[in-house]
């Protein structure tokens, strides 16, 4: 399997094969050893976390890029080029993402890059990306900004992703929808991702369930980023809530809702009975707490496996899972996979690896996806209008996943999600930085907007 994975201990490795891969690149043919004659070797450059808050992520996506490098190359490569998976460990830093970046591009001439876990790190890596005029496939980073905010607009960005506009839709569709559900409590990350979902999901709740109140101060709704591993002060803030909280919403993710769930049930073993979570999961987070995490939280998530069923999915699944040692594909892995099979369709359609002319390729057109369906990244913003799961913890599939599925639950259409194209251009337009009068409803999103 075609992939070059860097971490200080591999250092010395790495260097050596980034020799050869700069001598494949600059000239000559190669041939692999199924007898395909390619013109040289291509990176596909990686920025994750393989390390760090966020590892949890980043093992299933480094994985999947490297499966989607291989299996391209098993089909004859992109626009007649071997492809390679160049990945560089981040730690969830968002500096760190800046440099590696750059790396990939100046170094390691990528023709590609995947985005980065955290929309902290694709806002950072996005600008540089958009100078060096390389394609940027965000699958898991997902605020709405940074494909409607001015300053962050980047012609080479594309998202597979439901951005934080959809996500939090579809979680205050969720939340509007649960009739016992009066009091609300908020935690959620103090950075990009978390802020932008909190507010989509808040606009949405008001539209939803206008009589639903947030218990606690807006002030109190943002926790720090990375947080600390410790979540005492907030389990006591919700148990000392007044009015007692009939549910609590947050999208804390990786390690951090790993530790939350935890050491709430270690404070209380009833915790999530007397306080049910809606919150954005993965099959990661399920799968690492397995029969731990518990039983009738309300999810929504972006790509489960166990949830899409159709015969593209189900092949890939017994691939990967072929390949890594029994796995189950993640939501990222799912997400990654299709990021980096969009952008081979759209080399292969341009016959070039030129970003300008794959550029062209992916805008407005129309891609197949492991999810079951067909999307398009949208000209205007570049967003696909992909689908969300909704749906609460359960044990309906018995012992067939060692970890809780949904049940019920909702396949949700990215067609009814997506933000609408005249609040995109008046973002885009710059009217949120502007204070203007709002002349969509949803421009409640607009933090500086006061009426």
């Amino acid at each position: 399997m075609a992939s070059l994975v860097r971490t200080p201990m591999r250092w010395a490795t790495a260097t050596a094969v980034a020799v050869l891969l700069v001598a494949a690149a600059c000239g000559g043919t190669t041939t692999s050893s199924s007898g395909t004659s390619f013109k040289g070797t291509r990176n596909i450059g990686l920025d994750i976390a393989i390390t760090g808050q966020s590892a949890l992520y980043g093992h299933a996506i480094s994985q999947a890029v490297k499966l989607a490098a291989a299996d391209l190359n098993a089909s004859g490569g992109v626009a007649g080029y071997k492809m390679q998976a160049d990945i560089l460990d981040d730690g969830t830093d968002v500096n760190k993402a800046v440099e590696n970046t750059r790396q990939l591009i100046l170094q390691d001439n990528a023709a590609v890059l995947i985005g980065q876990v955290t929309s902290a790190q694709c806002q950072a890596t996005s600008p540089i990306s958009k100078q060096n005029k390389i394609i940027f496939m965000a699958a898991t980073c997902n605020s709405y900004q940074l494909t409607t905010e001015p300053d962050l607009i980047n012609p080479y960005y594309f998202s597979v992703v439901p951005n934080t506009y959809m996500e939090g839709t579809s979680a205050g569709t969720l939340v509007g929808k649960l009739p016992s559900v009066k009091n609300i409590f908020i935690v959620s990350p103090n950075y990009l991702f978390g802020r932008s979902e909190t507010s989509a999901f808040v606009a949405q709740l008001k539209k939803s369930a206008p009589d639903d109140k947030i218990v606690n101060p807006q002030s109190t709704w943002y926790v720090p980023y990375p947080t600390n591993p410790r979540w005492d002060s907030t389990i006591a803030a919700i148990q000392a809530s007044n009015p007692k909280p009939d549910l609590i919403y947050s999208n804390i993710f990786a390690a951090d809702q790993e530790n939350f769930i935890k050491q709430a049930l270690a404070v209380d073993p009833n915790f999530f009975q007397k306080y049910p979570m809606t919150t954005l999961s993965s099959v990661d987070d399920l799968n690492a707490l397995q029969s731990s995490y518990p039983l009738g939280m309300h999810l929504y998530m972006r790509a489960p496996f166990f949830s899409l069923t159709n015969s593209k999915l189900t092949a890939y699944i017994n691939h990967y899972r072929a390949t890594y040692n029994g796995e189950y594909p993640s939501d990222w892995a799912v997400m990654d996979y299709d990021a980096v099979m969009t952008w081979a369709k759209a080399a292969n359609a341009a016959g070039s690896l030129d970003s300008d002319k794959v550029s062209k390729q992916l805008a407005g057109h129309t891609f197949s996806s492991l999810r079951g369906y067909n999307f398009t990244l949208r000209t205007q913003d570049h967003q696909a209008n992909v689908g969300e799961t909704v749906g609460t913890t359960s044990n309906a599939s018995g012992s067939k996943y060692p970890f809780p599925t949904l049940s019920p639950v909702t396949n949700l259409s990215g067609n009814n999600i997506i933000m609408p194209l005249d609040l995109v251009q008046e973002l885009q337009a710059g009217q949120c930085e502007q204070g203007g009068k709002p002349t969509t409803t949803d421009f409640a999103l607009c933090p500086s907007w006061k009426g």
